[in-house]
Parts: C-alpha cells; structure tokens; sequence
C-alpha cells in the first residue's frame, strides 16, 4: 500500500498550482526558442509546397489545405527520423495515405522531392 500512497503523494506534489507556474516559468524561454525555429521552418517549406501548387493547374484552392497536412507531416516525419530507409518509407505511406484521400500522386511526389529532398524508396532486391 505504501506504493500506493506514494503515487498519490507525487501525484499530489505534480499539481500544487505555485510548483507547476515555477515549472513553466523556467522552461518558458527554451520551449518558446524551440517553437520559434520550428514556425520558421514551416513557413519556409508552406512557401515551397504553395509553389509547387501554383504551378499545378489540376490542383484546386479547396485542396491546397490538404496539401500543406502532407506536407506538415512529412516534416513531423522527417524529425523523427532524419534519413535514410525508414523515412523514405514512412513518407511513401504518408503519399499513399493522402493518395487515398483523393489528392493527386503527382503532386504529391513533386512535394516530397522538390520540397523535402526524400528520394522514393527503393525496394528490397533479391
């Protein structure tokens, strides 16, 4: 039972209001640096994708939202993981995802590459 109550003391302790604003208080500085360079990056790479789009007459203006989610996820993606055979497969499910929601796999691909560089993956040889 001592478990038990010690669970309930940390929980306790976690959610004292004063403890949990000097918490936030100090990581403010270091969470907002964080964030400010990530919104940097998503702007440049949403002025890649709305290039790529604008070049694309089939492309419709409802449709552009849904190409910026790939796009936002690719880059969740790329974060998670920086390269190689893993991430080019996890973004070749992402095209086939949004590929299934009705959006254009041409277009698609010219993000991925034009936008983010990820060469299509290869498949395993015999």
């Amino acid at each position: 039972m001592s478990d038990a109550n010690q669970r309930i003391s940390n929980y306790t302790y976690g959610i004292i209001p004063s403890r949990v604003q000097e918490d936030f208080t100090a990581k403010k500085p270091a969470m907002v640096a964080s964030i400010t360079d990530r919104f940097a990056e998503m702007y440049q790479i949403e002025q890649l994708v709305k290039g790529v789009l604008a070049s694309e007459v089939a492309v419709t203006c409802i449709s552009n939202a849904y190409y910026q989610a790939f796009a936002k996820e690719i880059y969740k993606v790329q974060r998670t993981h920086p390269g190689g055979a893993q991430l080019n497969g996890e973004v070749a499910l992402l095209v086939a995802k949004w590929k299934g929601r009705g959006l254009t796999e041409a277009v698609l691909i010219r993000i991925r590459n034009e936008c983010f560089s990820i060469p299509a993956p290869v498949a395993p040889g015999p």
